[in-house]
């Protein structure tokens, strides 16, 4: 691309729409921390200068196409529970194939706390959470349509518990191959996890609990 200076507000969406672009490119090829302003700056055929009339940090820049995926992916969870009933273990189970349709929005938020939030600015933070929680708003009443007996607060602690249980297993279960090779030592593989297993298991016992309580 040829850089122009974006002098409508149409050619500054365009602008932002091609640097998350382009770090999303990047983050198919590297981690988080391996990716730098440089490093976009370059991918999306700007200067360092030029980008930051858009983005003052990388931070922010993950944090625009992380919402991006959340919204898709409450998009699908919605679509995909229309006219339709589920047990707890049937819910589960749905609610892991929805999550493994959005790999990237797993792996983003698997550093949402530990970087992403801690790097960057009360504004950025607050507008964040603006939207998270008119789409957890979302989700929720879509939870106590399918299970009438849990209430709205209950409902709203499911969502932040599978949100903690989902980090938690991810950063847990996401590793190295020197990692993995550690549990091929007789004497550790009992301590490897299975995410898929663990996670719906753990969803089971947690909405369980909450529709329990609830009553």
């Amino acid at each position: 691309m040829t850089w122009e200076r974006a002098r409508t507000e149409k050619q500054k969406q365009q602008r932002i729409d091609e640097i998350i672009d382009a770090t999303a490119r990047l983050y198919q090829k590297y981690n988080f921390e391996e990716i730098t302003f440089a490093l976009i700056a370059k991918e999306a055929a700007f200067t360092r200068s030029n980008l930051y009339k858009y983005f003052n940090s990388k931070e922010e820049i993950f944090f625009e196409f992380l919402k991006s995926d959340i919204v898709v992916w409450r998009q699908d969870i919605v679509r995909s529970t229309e006219s339709k009933s589920f047990t707890i273990t049937e819910f589960a189970e749905f609610w892991l194939e929805v999550q493994q349709r959005h790999l990237r929005m797993q792996s983003l938020i698997s550093i949402l706390y530990a970087h992403l939030e801690k790097k960057s600015s009360f504004e950025t933070l607050v507008n964040f959470k603006k939207m998270v929680v008119a789409e957890f708003e979302t989700l929720c009443t879509l939870l106590q349509k399918i299970f009438p007996k849990l209430s709205i607060e209950n409902a709203t602690k499911f969502i932040q518990i599978q949100l903690a249980l989902s980090i938690g297993l991810y950063t847990m279960t996401d590793l190295s191959p020197e990692q993995q090779k550690v549990f091929e030592v007789k004497e550790f593989a009992y301590l490897k996890m299975d995410y898929e297993q663990y996670f719906k298991q753990s969803l089971v016992y947690v909405l369980q609990g909450l529709i329990k309580d609830s009553v």
